[in-house]
Order: C-alpha cells, then sequence, then structure tokens
C-alpha cells in the first residue's frame, strides 16, 4: 500500500492526469479516503482545485508511513539505539511578549 500511495502522490505532485486516472482505476484505490479520490479526481481533471497540493493524499502517505514504523519521528534523534526528544526553544524575548 506505501509504495501505491507513494506513486499517487508522485503523479498529482506531476499532474499526471493519466497516471493518476490508472492509479485509481487500481484496486487499492478502494481502500483511499473518499477526500483522497476526490482531491485525486480533481487534480486529474484539471478544476482550480487541481492548482493545489495534493494534501490529503500526502498526509495519508505520512501516516501511512509512520504507523508501518518507515518514517522515524521528526522530533526524536536516535542517540546510541536510545531515542532522545527534542524540543523547540524560544528566545527570552519571543517568551515576554507573549
Amino acid at each position: 500500500m506505501l509504495a501505491f500511495l507513494e506513486s499517487l502522490c508522485a503523479a498529482l505532485t506531476a499532474r499526471d492526469a493519466v497516471r493518476i486516472r490508472q492509479l485509481l482505476a487500481h484496486p487499492l484505490s478502494r481502500a483511499l479516503p473518499k477526500a483522497v479520490r476526490d482531491e485525486a479526481n480533481s487534480i486529474a481533471g484539471g478544476s482550480q482545485r487541481g492548482f493545489v497540493a495534493p494534501l490529503q493524499a500526502l498526509r495519508l502517505y505520512h501516516q501511512t508511513a509512520h504507523l508501518l514504523g518507515v518514517r522515524a519521528d521528526p522530533a526524536a534523534r536516535h542517540v546510541k539505539g536510545e531515542t532522545e526528544r527534542r524540543q523547540m526553544e524560544l528566545s527570552l524575548e519571543a517568551l515576554a511578549s507573549r
């Protein structure tokens, strides 16, 4: 499924209508949420909405990859087999202006 989503995201980003329609005809496309299918059809159809980034498909790809353990959490850094959580630090000026 992850390879299918990767192909779909690549086709959506490239605005390759033929490839998008081929992927939507694939049996795996039945597992896609309606929002992703609608977004793909919109981009393949060349509507005004077709000029936006394929956020629904990219979000689904990221969530699926994360669930499968393919992608590490960007907020975690691995040090000697252990995971260290990182936190963004704000400067004192930014904290004072809140």
